[in-house]
């Protein structure tokens, strides 16, 4: 049985960000996107339960009752933020070894044509990423800075030394174990995309929610599924 999403009030961001409206079709590098380098044994990341501590009662109990849960935000400017909490039904070592798995983001992301691993770094990777908006193809490179062992994060944002056609892309994605359940984990994902003067931003702020709750739920299924599930 699929689970269901909703919006909620947004509590402020421990790291002091200020979440705004996003265009995530390309996040999805979005998840994707998000390529987590797996935390060790020995790496002890946050309870889920201390993190949903500091969230209104209300937003816990509907978080555990649609296990996707997409935060209101507020705009400022042309920039956009947009956070939202996913229950996944796997530990956190499966969700991190399926996400390390760049290529496989075409098999939950079908706006994606192309995604490639060209430069692996020490504390990271880049990835190059095409993919296909109102008949325009765009083709971007993600830096993704990897803090697993310590902190069981990803963030990334555009590779700059590249002609990216996108004006701006960067986002976070955070893992945090249940204590005493290793069958599930809590992700908090965020995300701040700009797609450019190509696309009008009233268009990208209208497309946002529901872009992000696809993509979203695209990727916990898939992952939920070991990776077996197709949209």
């Amino acid at each position: 049985m699929g689970a269901r999403f909703a919006f909620a009030t947004l509590a402020p961001h421990p790291n002091g960000l200020r979440p705004e409206v996003s265009w995530p079709v390309v996040l999805a590098s979005v998840c994707a996107a998000a390529l987590l380098a797996a935390p060790p044994a020995t790496a002890e990341l946050r309870d889920a339960k201390q993190i949903l501590a500091s969230e209104p009662p209300e937003l816990v109990e509907r978080l555990f009752a649609e296990e996707l849960l997409v935060l209101e935000d507020a705009s400022k400017g042309r920039e956009s933020f947009i956070i939202a909490y996913v229950i996944f039904e796997k530990p956190v070592a499966e969700i991190v070894d399926l996400l390390r798995q760049a290529s496989r983001q075409t098999e939950y992301r079908p706006e994606l044509d192309h995604v490639e691993t060209v430069r692996v770094l020490e504390d990271g990777r880049i990835d190059e990423q095409r993919i296909r908006i109102m008949f325009t193809k765009l083709v971007y490179r993600v830096r993704y800075l990897d803090k697993a062992d310590t902190e069981g994060r990803l963030e990334w944002k555009l590779d700059p030394d590249f002609d990216n056609d996108l004006g701006n892309f960067e986002g976070f994605w955070e893992l945090f174990p249940f204590a005493g359940d290793t069958s599930r984990t809590l992700a908090r994902f965020g995300s701040n995309v700009n797609v450019g003067p190509m696309v009008p931003r009233f268009v990208q702020r209208g497309m946002s929610r529901k872009t992000v709750m696809t993509y979203l739920e695209n990727c916990r299924k898939w992952i939920n599924s070991g990776g077996e599930w197709r949209p």
